[in-house]
């Protein structure tokens, strides 16, 4: 595998923003995920693509620093194309950018065009990590016919509960700041933004891999939002839960599942 880490220009934005992007090269014999040896693979011309968001308190490139993750995805021959999406919840702000544009529309187009890379309906997938779940998630469920499927751990499934944790004045962490800037002061929640809301309406078959740890502050709001995806027969959820809280030993074992479940020529 080859990992490159540089930067871009994106009209979505207007600006410069940085990438980490991991992409199949010719590789040498390893141990699979199951413990076997397994021979080098030789790539796909075109490979198969996933947009990996990171959560809140993450950048582009904590995803290759805190996991595994090239080597799941050497061992499954997949580019991996992970933005920097600072502390957006991936929306497009109202002080600040477009972000739900750049990852959901403009970040595929550039994936294929700078790094040739498929990025069809049947070869794309966006997954996610904490607020980068919750970025998945808005992004497959705003759009479900773009995606082969979604992967979403220990999301942050409830944003209108990100409000409320942003309004406790014991919070120092940024986030009352953070939710100005992206819903606007006063908050303004439009139901665009809300997993609950658009799960309901998803119309078009959808592929949805979640995992929570059962210790996990976010526990509560992904059994809900788990309760309303399985009420939608448009979507095929695949739900795993096991005793964790909200930290990269639970994460690199559930990417690893969802390569393993969901990842095919």
């Amino acid at each position: 595998m080859s990992v490159f880490s540089g930067t871009i220009f994106s009209k979505s934005l207007n600006k410069d923003t940085h990438l980490t992007v991991i992409l199949p090269q010719d590789s040498r014999p390893h141990v699979g995920i199951n413990g076997q040896l397994v021979n080098g693979l030789k790539p796909h011309e075109h490979p198969h693509t996933m947009i990996l968001l990171h959560g809140a308190t993450d950048c582009d490139s904590t995803w290759v620093r805190r996991t595994s993750l090239e080597r799941y995805a050497e061992l499954y021959d997949m580019a991996i194309v992970m933005p920097d999406g600072e502390m957006s919840f991936y929306n497009n702000m109202v002080y600040g950018q477009a972000f739900f544009d750049y990852v959901s529309q403009e970040l595929p187009e550039l994936a294929s065009q700078l790094f040739k890379v498929a990025v069809g309906p049947e070869d794309l997938y966006v997954g996610g990590l904490s607020m980068g779940g919750y970025g998945a998630m808005l992004c497959a469920l705003t759009y479900p016919e773009r995606y082969r499927a979604c992967a979403a751990f220990s999301s942050g499934a409830d944003v209108r509960g990100a409000r409320r944790m942003s309004m406790n004045p014991d919070l120092k962490n940024g986030m009352d700041a953070a939710m100005k800037a992206i819903f606007g002061d006063p908050l303004n929640i439009p139901d665009s933004s809300d997993l609950y809301m658009l799960a309901d309406k998803v119309s078009t078959p959808l592929t949805v891999y979640m995992t929570c740890g059962r210790q996990d502050f976010t526990f509560e709001s992904n059994c809900r939002l788990k309760d309303r995806l399985q009420a939608n027969p448009n979507v095929d959820l695949e739900w795993e839960e096991w005793d964790g809280i909200h930290e990269w030993g639970f994460w690199d074992v559930s990417i690893a599942k969802f390569f393993e479940k969901y990842i095919s020529d």
